[in-house]
């Protein structure tokens, strides 16, 4: 989007406000400044420029459409997701990946530790999960001692 504003900007077209590529109007708009002021070049430019963004719109549509599938059918993102209240299916799925799963940790305070502030943070090394030693920081640390 920066590169058509810049077209239009170093082609002396009108500025269009923030956002308008993303509704029906704010292309059309576009669309008309395009063929009135700007240079076939210029106009070459925008007509690729918005081609790639519909085509990145497209597959950006099946990849949520994907995401949201293996949330709702992936054991771990749908506990999260019943259980943690605000939690929708795509924040539950990014939670469960981030674990890892649920074999890699063998407790729940295993989970919370490795998740949260504390004085040991779980290191998973080729034995399994091993447990690395982490100086806690003393209170009011993370505040600049206050």
């Amino acid at each position: 989007m920066q590169r058509i504003h810049a077209v239009l900007f170093h082609q002396g077209a009108p500025a269009l406000g923030g956002g308008t590529l993303r509704t029906g109007p704010g292309l059309a708009a576009l669309r008309e400044v395009s063929a009135a002021c700007l240079s076939p070049a210029g106009q070459l430019q925008v007509a690729t420029a918005l081609d790639v963004l519909e085509a990145l719109e497209a597959r950006m549509h099946a990849v949520r459409h994907q995401l949201l599938h293996e949330a709702r059918h992936l054991a771990g993102a749908k506990v999260l997701a019943e259980r943690l209240y605000g939690a929708g299916p795509f924040a539950a799925l990014a939670m469960t990946c981030w674990l890892a799963g649920k074999d890699r940790f063998s407790s729940s305070r295993q989970a919370v530790r490795f998740a949260g502030p504390g004085r040991h943070r779980v290191v998973p090394g080729p034995q399994g999960a091993a447990r690395a030693a982490v100086p806690a920081r003393p209170a009011g640390a993370a505040l600049g001692g206050l």
